[in-house]
């Protein structure tokens, strides 16, 4: 929650914003999190936010969050990509 509480936080800071997503990548590689985790992880959150908001979770609010994560997803599955090819790079 700390790294989506950041992220919305950075939203009109487009530098920091790709920073915190690329930093999040990376430390998710780390943990071995994959695409498909990724995706899983979506869907929980905009399910979530559902459950939370209800009636005040519109389709406007809903497709700005799945937009966000879309960003928020690809950019951080980039970055995982590349801390991983430079650590199997850095292993041969």
């Amino acid at each position: 929650m700390d790294a989506i509480a950041a992220i919305v936080g950075a939203l009109d800071k487009r530098e920091m914003f790709q920073s915190i997503i690329s930093h999040t990548g990376r430390q998710h590689a780390k943990l071995g999190v994959k695409s498909a985790h990724f995706v899983a992880f979506g869907e929980a959150l905009i399910w979530g936010l559902q459950q939370q908001f209800g009636p005040a979770f519109t389709p406007e609010l809903r497709q700005a969050w799945v937009v966000l994560y879309d960003v928020v997803q690809c950019g951080m599955m980039r970055a995982a990509e590349i801390s991983d090819l430079v650590r199997a790079r850095d292993t041969e």
